[in-house]
């Protein structure tokens, strides 16, 4: 577990250094925009209307307050397309390196410094088990993978280079050949892996309690790792019989005004509330 927690460490650093160029290298990218108050061009556009081929119908895209956007469509398929479409203008780049990682091709980014971390993200496998996973997907599951992959592709159609990130400013001088390849569903699927381990959160503490009940009771167990205080917020207030959460959520919360939108023709809606996969 160090060796692995160790390479997942260095590959986050090496993320952060590029990124740390990239902002010194920012202030000549925002001043020829500044002057005229003209975004930059790898700016997700968030207001007028985008003419996209391959949607069923009309898709409005809302950004509330605290910029998250919040998509209404009249099709499953055009929801999840859009929501690749946003994903793909508001952090490609991120999408771009975390599929790099979950297949151990970070090499074909940053250099041969990353062959190491590439061999050990190719030995976890991460990549082999979603083309398994993908092969046994039922027919929905698919649909979905499908047309997000779908969005994602209709956005890189029209965007290259720094129109989708200033990263790719700096990648240019790092690795030149550097080419962007179109997204799929199984970069979809890889990226769950590797999202799935840098959150795999507390599998140590768990670890750490199953040793302990090897030489101590379980209330004394229970004392060391009690459970979650019942008058905490909880993200999910339905739970188990669906029956609601007695905690409340305190603090001031963003607000967004859906009673301005015009819901009621529109069939299905999502908030995407990382923007991200």
């Amino acid at each position: 577990m160090k060796k692995a927690g160790k390479f997942i460490g260095r590959i986050f650093i090496g993320i952060v250094i590029l990124a740390l160029i990239a902002g010194a290298g920012g202030a000549f990218y925002f001043k020829s925009y500044l002057p005229n108050t003209v975004a930059p061009k790898s700016f997700p556009q968030i207001d007028g209307e985008i003419t996209v081929s391959g949607l069923d119908g009309q898709v409005d895209i809302y950004r509330d307050q605290m910029g998250i956007p919040h998509v209404y469509a009249s099709t499953p398929h055009d929801l999840f397309f859009a929501q690749g479409y946003v994903h793909a203008q508001d952090r490609f780049w991120q999408m771009d390196s975390w599929r790099h990682i979950g297949s151990g091709r970070l090499s074909e980014m940053f250099g041969s410094g990353q062959a190491e971390t590439d061999a050990f993200l190719r030995t976890l496998g991460w990549k082999q088990t979603a083309e398994t996973e993908w092969a046994q997907l039922d027919a929905d599951s698919r649909a979905i993978l499908e047309a997000y992959t779908e969005g994602v592709n209709a956005y890189l159609k029209d965007h290259s280079d720094t129109a989708l990130s200033l990263e790719y400013a700096i990648l240019g001088l790092l690795s030149p050949d550097y080419e962007i390849e179109a997204w799929t569903p199984i970069h979809s699927l890889t990226w769950g892996k590797a999202m799935a381990w840098d959150l795999r959160g507390n599998m140590g503490e768990e670890i750490e309690r199953a040793v302990l009940l090897k030489t101590l009771t379980p209330e004394q167990v229970a004392q060391l790792f009690p459970e979650y205080p019942a008058d905490h917020p909880v993200i999910v207030n339905n739970i188990g019989d669906g029956s609601a959460s007695t905690s409340t959520l305190a603090g001031e919360q963003a607000t967004f005004d859906y009673a301005s939108l015009p819901l009621e023709n529109l069939a299905y809606n999502t908030a995407l509330l990382d923007s991200s996969l």
